[in-house]
């Protein structure tokens, strides 16, 4: 069974980036924002990974934003599942993951591909 289109990308403080983006067919690419300490990584989902994605994504709940309380800088996140009429966006704060299980939950097994 394919996948929808993920991407999700976090900009945190002091030039801090990490973009994970994985396509239909299982292929990843992560990239950590900063070519001279780490390159991006690319490779394609396992069987048992791609079973664990679907079942993470299936456990999503809708569209939602949960802002970063006022004063917090760095660490917003955003999340986009599918593409067209079906896609699903999420922005959050990373430091209310705690508060999203759902979205906490696939960020996790997303962070872990490479």
């Amino acid at each position: 069974m394919s996948l929808p289109r993920i991407h999700y990308r976090v900009v945190g403080q002091d030039d801090y980036m990490l973009v994970i983006d994985v396509d239909a067919d299982g292929g990843f690419v992560i990239d950590y924002g900063d070519y001279t300490s780490r390159k991006p990584i690319s490779g394609k989902v396992d069987d048992e990974q791609r079973t664990r994605l679907l079942q993470l994504l299936k456990q999503l709940g809708a569209s939602r934003e949960h802002p970063a309380p006022e004063g917090a800088s760095g660490f917003i996140a955003e999340l986009t599942v599918g593409d067209g009429p079906t896609v699903r966006h999420y922005r959050f704060w990373e430091g209310a993951l705690d508060d999203e299980p759902d979205i906490k939950d696939l960020v996790r097994e997303l962070e872990v591909l490479g």
